[in-house]
């Protein structure tokens, strides 16, 4: 490794260390810089990257990426910052497609594109619409998208849930991480002052976004055994299954993550 080394005893990691102390954040820190800034910057740029950290602002903002499954995500305040247990509701979907042997997937609420550019790195031969309400979101996915070679085709639109699609679409699939956080919860400032709450809340409830796609989706999927696939807040298990029975879906099951929380619904048509 050129320039700063990532040894926590070097003069610059001590001082890191001084500043932030978190050994791993110090080695992420490092890290980054060596392999982003010529060598005269980068201890500038290691000490601006702590004393951001240190004003709140998140570390996946700072590095300006991130981490997802195989791929190395652009990561900026335009979307939400992608999160290991969304990459459970990947494995969810994963196994979906294989059971149900599914091409046509939607994903509602893309963001960083995590979801969609994952399956199209991932799985051949699918067919991906992803939607977005905010431009910027879709922006950086587009961005994102770039960036990876893929196996399937995705198309961004622009869309309030299902409003912008054409009315003939049809999907075996359907996925969505939505906001779902109450909007009465107490959250940490990293994420409330840094990300962007069209992307975080969803109502009182934490269900506006939730229930209508759940009533919604039915138009949308292709036919019997087609299945939607939602990660929600630890509290909305039984709302989620309350609404499924109403809307008449056949089947439907909630998931943990890795936490012991409940937080991934699967319905199936």
């Amino acid at each position: 490794m050129d320039g700063l080394t990532s040894d926590l005893d070097s003069e610059i990691g001590r001082r890191l260390s001084k500043l932030v102390n978190q050994p791993q954040l110090v080695r992420w820190i490092l890290e980054e810089v060596s392999s982003s800034f010529s060598q005269q910057n980068q201890e500038p740029a290691a000490l601006e990257m702590a004393r951001r950290f240190n004003d709140g602002e998140p570390i996946q903002y700072i590095f300006g990426h991130w981490s997802f499954r195989s791929l190395e995500l652009k990561c900026d305040t335009r979307a939400l910052i992608p999160r290991p247990e969304t990459e459970q509701l990947v494995d969810l979907v994963l196994d979906s497609l294989k059971a149900l042997q599914g091409r046509r997937v939607l994903e509602i609420g893309t963001g960083t594109g995590a979801i969609a550019i994952s399956l199209a790195v991932e799985v051949p031969g699918l067919d991906i619409v992803a939607t977005d309400i905010s431009t910027e979101a879709l922006a950086l996915a587009t961005e994102n998208l770039d960036r990876f070679a893929t196996q399937s085709t995705v198309k961004f639109v622009l869309s309030d849930l299902f409003e912008s699609l054409d009315k003939e679409l049809k999907f075996d699939l359907i996925v969505s991480n939505p906001p779902y956080v109450p909007s009465s919860s107490e959250i940490p400032p990293v994420v409330r002052d840094y990300e962007p709450h069209v992307a975080l809340f969803g109502g009182p409830q934490g269900l506006n976004i939730i229930l209508p796609i759940i009533c919604q989706a039915q138009n949308w999927l292709s036919g019997s055994g087609a299945r939607v696939l939602l990660e929600i807040d630890e509290s909305h298990g039984s709302a989620v299954v309350e609404a499924a029975e109403v809307a008449g879906y056949s089947g439907f099951e909630i998931f943990q993550d890795l936490a012991g929380k409940d937080r991934f619904a699967r319905l199936t048509y």
